[in-house]
Order: C-alpha cells, then structure tokens, then sequence
C-alpha cells in the first residue's frame, strides 16, 4: 500500500472511530470560544477595537491550541489504555503516517473554533476582520508545531489520568500566562522571556497576521519559527511513537 493511500485511509478509520471525540471537541470549542471572546470581554471595560482584535484572533489560535495541546493527546492516552494505539503500531503502516493523519482530523477540528471565534467577535465587536491567504499556510503549521508536544506527553505518560492533569496544566498556561490574548508587553519581564520559546506565542502571531493589520505582528517572522517548531515536533511524534512501537 503506498503511502498516499495510507495517509487518506488513516484519515478516514480516524474519523469513524474519533466519532465520539468529534463531537465533544467541537462542542468544547464551541463553549469555550465563546467564552473567551463575549466572557473574556466583560472585563475589559470600553473596550478598545485593538483590544477586541486580540481577544478575538486569540480565541481562534486558542481553538488550534487546545485542539493540538488537549484533545489530541487525550484522545492518544485512552487509545493507549485501550490498547487500540498498541494495535495500530503493529499493523505494516508508516508511523509517520499515522501522525499525520491525527494531525489532519485535529487540524480539521480546529477549522470551526476558528470560524466561530471571526464571525462572534466580528459581530459582537463591530470590529473589522479580513482573511487573508496566509491561513491556509498558518493553521497546518500551527496544528503540527503545537502536536509533537502534546503526542509527547500523551505517549510517554504512564496513565491517562497523567495526561490529562499536564494537558490541563499546559493550557492554564497558555490561556493566561502567554500572550494569545493579549499583548507580551503586559506580561512579567520572566513570562515574556519564557514566551519567546513557545509555540503558541508565534501561533497567535501568525493568526493575527493572517486575520488583521494589528500593529506589531510579524507574520513572516512567527512563520518561520513556527516551520522549525514543526519540523522538531514531528521528529517527536515519530521518535516517541517508535519507541512506542
């Protein structure tokens, strides 16, 4: 079997069985975009048309985010324990392959959060918003910069229940210690440091640069750190499921 048809057969075994996680993610997302762009905004009084901006571009990036860093590696720790994943790693298929096809059906996933978090916040806000070519480029690298750690975590805990606490730890982080929602600059002179070496600073940059003029984003640059981001996360997905294997 060559590779391509591994690839789009794996695609679709990992839709009929994710059944259950698809709809659950989507309905997480659903619940929690909502909740950053409309609840987040409560405390923000008047709030300014930049403020809304970032609010909004950060409630798309963090539907990547939670999508690559929280559904995935949830969904690989249950299929370990399962013994499903056990049973994947022994069928003659490419394990890298395998990665992608999560990384497809997660990064398909993550479309409507991000439709979602454009249409509320351009509707709620009266904010001005224009896609741009740019995220056909920024959601791929997004999803496969952010997934080497989560499929790290997710293959190398011992139990489930270890996955999902760091999963949540990991998100608790980035929802209000790493600038997705608003700027660096208001962070602590440590947290904007410690920003310059996460994947989602440079997700959320690049997603406001595909969306928005906001001043200060440099969507060239962020592309380009998330590309070596995702060329190292891919060498842990494969290494770790290898090893797996």
């Amino acid at each position: 079997m060559n590779a391509a048809r591994q690839y789009a057969d794996l695609v679709k075994l990992e839709f009929l069985m994710g059944r259950p996680y698809i709809w659950m993610g989507m309905m997480i997302q659903a619940v929690m975009t909502v909740g950053l762009v409309w609840g987040f905004g409560f405390f923000i009084p008047d709030i300014s048309e930049g403020q809304a901006l970032y609010l909004t571009t950060g409630a798309a990036s963090q539907s990547v985010v939670t999508m690559a860093l929280v559904m995935l590696p949830q969904k690989i720790a249950e299929e370990k324990a399962e013994g499903t994943l056990h049973y994947f790693l022994t069928l003659p298929i490419s394990r890298e392959m395998y990665v992608a096809a999560q990384l497809t059906v997660v990064g398909i996933l993550a479309l409507p959060g991000i439709i979602l978090a454009v249409a509320l916040g351009t509707w709620y806000y009266g904010i001005s918003i224009e896609p741009g070519a740019a995220l056909l480029v920024v959601v791929p690298l997004a999803v496969v910069s952010l997934a080497g750690v989560g499929v790290a975590i997710s293959v190398l805990s011992p139990w489930p229940q270890v996955t999902n606490a760091l999963t949540q730890i990991t998100i608790f982080y980035v929802l209000l210690f790493a600038p997705i929602l608003f700027p660096k600059e208001q962070l602590p002179g440590l947290l904007q440091d410690l920003s310059v070496a996460m994947p989602p600073t440079y997700v959320a940059d690049a997603m406001r640069g595909a969306l928005t003029g906001l001043p200060g984003t440099n969507l060239g640059r962020s592309i380009a750190v998330m590309s070596m981001f995702a060329l190292v996360s891919v060498a842990i997905s494969a290494a770790t499921m290898r090893r797996r294997g």
